[in-house]
């Protein structure tokens, strides 16, 4: 539920727009390119030539004719409103006489969004204790957020020893700067008169094409394109660019061709044969300007992020039209016939049949460009993609059903008739019509003329080929008569099908998938297996499939290419990396140092801080009757296992668990498990083990479901073959889960050089958003943990739904969820006047695009928690935001020799950090690898830092982060990513199992 605070301090995410923001309806953020004002001091004088953006400090524009401004400073993020200054961190008005908030902007929208907030009530109501005005909140929440620069790297960091690695990464040796011009393309179907003009609209039915498949086939073939603008390129919707201005609208009109398939509800009928091509010149691109924001000369405005996007289609436009390309990944179809004998040998390694499935696993490239400061370069990676296997219709069922036989298929797929004689479907029916709906094919047997032309599946009929009947009509003669489907094609293609009862309009078993269509279903845990198993390859494996990328995409014959002006490298870059000093683990009994093998055990060790209540009402539930059931004598031999190591390590036992057999639905079952603990003890169970015949994801969920829902007692799940085994290590790694659900913490962390210890009075905050899988439609979910030590090592958390796909965290989630978290802070470790004085703010899963976003809203959100715990207007600290991010593309490779850089794999070693060459030209970000890979090729952590009020230097923020990866309390391993992101993932992951979905509607996928 949205609430309304009123805090003095609102007025900080407001945007007053000028005059010229005014006239054209648009968000000062999307204006004239602007650089800060360097003054502070209110410039009411000049109100036509600048704009106060809230809460990122006033900006002055610029006269195009005096040149580009010089690069903005870097401000503070709330900076202070005219007629105030900032004095450690507090606005001021008359040098400190008195301390007020600042003032409360107007808020100044575009005329459209004032409109509709005319129509929302302006009338102030009571929700949760707390005034909220619905107009107010709408006005809010469509404010435009200003556009905030990042904070500078102030150094690279020094720590650690130097090396040299490669990465998948080519430099643009050269670019265009001629100025471009960009066109809006249209393609409309419509019915025209025989003597309208190229301008005339059509006469009856105007549909405007939106399929990104047609519209290339209409741009790329249209013969007036090609004569009017032959070096055009396109982004497969709306937009395209030439070097090439025409001073009036292209239009080409065309018959729809027969084998194209045409748009849902466009029938010829209504909208005719014909298709239009138009297209219009809309603004010159000034490609120069690149050179002039990567010397920092200009900001990253919409002319510097038009021209970049531009670069991007120009690399992409040539690719998407040879290959199957997936937004920036392109798919190889038919290697084997390449003409370079050398890709031909790669083909049969360009995919992978998924088992039973009738999906193939396909390894193609990606490839995008990105900037650093040595320039703009070109990210070229392998990337892997599930499609429908390119055979007939019929044996991709097979796969989907996982029935070899066609005997048997036809079978399994015939209607089945009840004893009153009605015909309904088979289970195996009703799957099947499900999974191929949308499949595109096309049909081909000897005497078929339109082996060419293709359909797209619908649905199965629920009737044989000799049942299903069909009206055909005679041209010659005029007559119609009704045949069945099987009798139509032996008479008219001679053609006797094999299986005449499987269902069908036109027969299965004539039917195949020619070109590589995507697979829309989510992969069952047989095919995902399957999957990670071909795609994991070693770094030098990977290497390799990217050099072969290289040459199949062949940059220097890309036409594009050469006619812009661009030329990419064919070496990749190196560069200096450093591999940053691992801290020592410090236990409960003794200090142990991993050096570079990111693994240690914990043989001899002792819990750094064990359980605080001895562990004496707890039970033990194993499922029986499975063949691959434990058996009485084996858990009891595995509790003993348990007992002796959990004493071992140094938690706190005092009775044995009761241990019984559960038989009952596992719903059922939990609750005996549960009540009979409970009885056996005479109080609440502090901990419940449930030992599971197999791994499966449902029980696991209704497991969680009953013991955080119905009984809030902390639950741990085994696979009975992990517990038959009985090993020691296992046993330890469950009791370090076990131990921290108890309250306990397994080590810390103690860095070699003091400067990366956590600072006194800091909060660590990490935040995740997950969203749901596909087809399942429940809201996004929000989750938020904070660290609940000194030495940020255990935390504790809370979760809210997020709306519906919402990435951004909304404000009043942010508070649901932090201000009792923070008031359980200041009650404990903030106890005797300690408040916190930083917060760390740790952010997973956001794009570049959102970064304002999270600073105006998300930051903004948690220092008024911050402030409310502390009862004050606004809180006195600072704080540090990182962006972490997983999903790229960058990877490291070091020399296979240089066992200072390489694992035995050929992956980094953990702590190698990647800070130059390879990262943002203006702010601060880094590559991290904070882990030891498993399998395959590691993937380093993509760190941005948003915000530095702390100031850290480089040393001190990088080597704390990649130091903390050793304190997961789960893992005798660093894990990739900050903890406290890690923690919050599983905040959020555990709180889609307790989503308000009964059991009976089975799994949600």
């Amino acid at each position: 539920m949205a609430r309304k605070f009123s805090h003095p301090s609102e007025s900080q995410d407001s945007v007053v727009m000028d005059s010229s923001s005014k006239r054209s309806g648009k968000s000062p953020s999307r204006g004239k390119p602007s650089g800060n004002s360097p003054s502070r001091k209110s410039d009411s004088s000049k109100k036509s030539s600048s704009s106060s953006y809230g809460s990122s400090g006033s900006v002055k524009s610029y006269d195009s004719r005096q040149g580009p401004p010089t690069h903005p400073k870097i401000v503070h993020p709330d900076p202070a409103p005219p007629g105030y200054e900032r004095i450690k961190d507090t606005l001021v008005r008359d040098r400190g006489k008195k301390w007020l908030p600042p003032p409360k902007a107007e808020k100044k929208l575009s005329p459209e969004i004032l409109k509709q907030a005319q129509n929302i009530s302006a009338k102030t109501e009571m929700r949760d204790g707390k005034p909220y005005n619905p107009r107010e909140k709408f006005i809010e929440e469509h404010t435009p957020v200003p556009r905030y620069n990042l904070p500078p790297r102030n150094a690279y960091n020094k720590s650690g020893k130097e090396v040299e690695v490669v990465m998948n990464a080519y430099p643009i040796i050269k670019f265009p700067t001629r100025p471009v011009f960009q066109y809006e393309v249209n393609a409309m179907l419509g019915k025209w008169k025989a003597s309208a003009g190229p301008d005339d609209p059509p006469e009856k039915g105007q549909y405007m094409e939106q399929d990104s498949e047609i519209l290339r086939k209409v741009f790329y073939r249209s013969k007036v394109r090609k004569e009017e603008l032959p070096d055009a390129i396109y982004d497969g919707k709306h937009i395209a660019w030439s070097l090439t201005n025409l001073d009036r609208q292209l239009r080409d009109k065309f018959v729809y061709p027969s084998g194209w398939r045409r748009p849902v509800g466009t029938r010829s009928d209504v909208y005719g044969e014909e298709i239009c091509l138009i297209m219009s010149v809309r603004r010159k691109l000034y490609l120069g300007t690149i050179n002039e924001w990567l010397a920092r000369k200009r900001p990253l405005d919409e002319t510097v992020m038009e021209a970049l996007n531009f670069l991007d289609n120009l690399i992409r436009d040539y690719p998407a039209k040879e290959f199957t390309a997936l937004k920036r990944s392109y798919f190889f179809e038919k290697l084997e016939i390449h003409e370079d004998p050398e890709i031909r040998k790669i083909a049969d390694k360009s995919h992978w049949p998924l088992l039973q499935s009738g999906a193939t696993c396909y390894r193609g490239a990606f490839q995008t460009i990105r900037s650093s400061p040595m320039g703009l370069y070109l990210n070229l990676d392998i990337a892997h993609a599930v499609f429908y296997s390119r055979t007939s219709l019929m044996d991709i069922i097979r796969g989907i059903l996982g029935i070899d036989d066609r005997a048997r298929l036809a079978r399994a797929l015939e209607p089945i008739v009840d004893a009153n004689g009605v015909r309904d479907e088979s289970p195996e029916f009703a799957k099947v019509s499900k999974r191929i709906h949308g499949i595109r094919v096309c049909p081909d047997f000897e005497g078929y003329p339109l082996s060419q032309r293709s359909y797209t599946v619908d649905h199965l009929i629920n009737g044989g080929a000799k049942e299903y009947m069909i009206k055909i009509d005679d041209p010659a003669t005029g007559k119609s008569e009704r045949t069945s489907i099987y009798d139509y094609f032996r008479k008219k293609y001679n053609l006797n099908m094999k299986f005449p009862k499987t269902q069908c309009h036109i027969p299965l078993e004539i039917l195949f998938v020619r070109h590589l269509q995507r697979w829309p279903h989510k992969l069952d845990e047989r095919m995902a297996a399957d999957m990670i198993k071909w795609t994991a390859v070693k770094p030098t494996g990977r290497l390799d499939a990217i050099l072969n990328c290289q040459k199949i995409l062949d940059h220097a014959k890309d036409p594009n290419l050469k006619n812009y002006g661009m030329k990419i490298g064919t070496s990749m870059i190196k560069t200096k990396a450093r591999l940053l000093p691992n801290p020592e683990i410090q236990f409960g009994n003794i200090k142990h140092n991993p050096g570079t093998t990111g693994r240690w055990d914990l043989r001899g060790k002792k819990f750094l801080k064990p359980n605080t209540k001895a562990l004496e009402c707890w039970g033990i539930g194993f499922i029986a009757g499975y063949r691959s059931s434990i058996t009485h004598e084996q858990v009891r031999a595995w509790h003993e296992h348990f007992e002796k190591l959990f004493k071992q390590h140094g938690g706190i036992y005092k009775n044995k668990a009761l241990s019984i057999e559960l038989r009952d639905d596992i719903g059922v079952a939990m609750k005996t498990l549960y009540e009979k603990t409970r009885e056996a003890w005479g109080s609440l169970p502090q901990l419940l083990v449930i030992i599971v015949p197999d791994k499966n994801s449902f029980s696991y969920m209704r497991i969680k479901k009953s013991c955080d829902c119905r009984w809030g007692v902390p639950s741990q799940v085994l696979q009975s073959r992990h517990c038959m085994d009985n090993k020691p290590q296992y046993i330890s790694n469950v009791l370090m889960k076990v131990n921290a659900k108890l309250g306990g913490v397994t080590n810390r962390a103690i860095p070699k050089t003091p400067i990366s210890t956590l600072r006194p009075q800091s909060i660590i905050i990490g935040a995740d958003v997950t969203h749901p899988m596909l087809g399942v439609w429940t809201p996004s979910l929000a989750a938020m943990c904070i660290s609940n030590d000194p030495q940020g090592i255990s935390y504790m958390g809370g979760c809210q739904s997020n709306g519906d796909l919402k990435e951004i965290i909304k404000p009043e989630n942010i508070r649901e969820i932090l201000l009792p978290l923070m008031m359980e802070w200041n009650a404990t470790l903030g106890k005797g006047g300690k408040p916190a004085k930083q917060i760390y703010y740790f952010r997973d899963g956001v794009s570049e695009s959102e970064y304002n976003e999270i600073l105006h809203k998300e930051v903004a959100a948690i220092k008024k928690v911050a402030a409310e715990c502390l009862k004050i207007d606004r809180w006195p600290g600072k704080m540090t935001v990182v962006i972490a991010n997983k999903r790229h593309h960058l990877r490291a490779f070091p020399k296979l020799t240089d066992k200072n850089a390489s694992d035995r794999n050929g992956n980094p070693l953990p702590g190698l950090l990647v800070d130059r060459d390879v990262t943002s030209p203006h702010g601060w970000d880094f590559l991290l690898y904070s882990h030891a890979a498993l399998q395959g090729t590691s993937r380093p952590i993509h760190y941005t830092v948003l915000l530095d009020e702390i100031g850290h230097k480089a040393e001190e923020l990088e080597n704390m982060i990649y130091e903390h990866c050793y304190q997961y309390v789960r893992s005798t391993t660093p894990v990739s990513v900050h903890p406290s992101i890690y923690y919050a993932h599983l905040i959020s992951v555990r709180a889609r199992h307790h989503e308000d979905i009964p059991a009976s509607s089975g799994p949600q996928h």
